[in-house]
């Protein structure tokens, strides 16, 4: 196995988050949003639909839209790495 340049701690900090490490500060709760917005990822070709949650005119998460016909309630793993950071 390949020994990595920097110690792996600091790869997590610049390059996560993860889902199984706890962020900084911890996770915290952004509240119910003040509205949804259909739209769709832009982050590769497929242009899978999504439903962003918006807050305070900030979007504070996303979900993928059930109702869309080419993902159907589905995400690649561009657009899901996306939205986690």
């Amino acid at each position: 196995m390949a020994i990595p340049p920097v110690p792996i701690e600091q790869l997590i900090r610049e390059f996560g988050p993860r889902p199984q490490y706890e962020p900084p500060g911890g996770w915290q709760n952004q509240g119910d949003p003040d509205r949804l917005v259909d739209t769709h990822c832009c982050f590769c070709g497929q242009q899978c639909g999504i439903t962003l949650k918006v807050k305070d005119n900030r979007v504070v998460g996303f979900e993928p839209r059930e109702d869309f016909p080419f993902n159907r309630g589905k995400l690649c793993p561009k657009g899901v790495k996306r939205y986690l950071q």
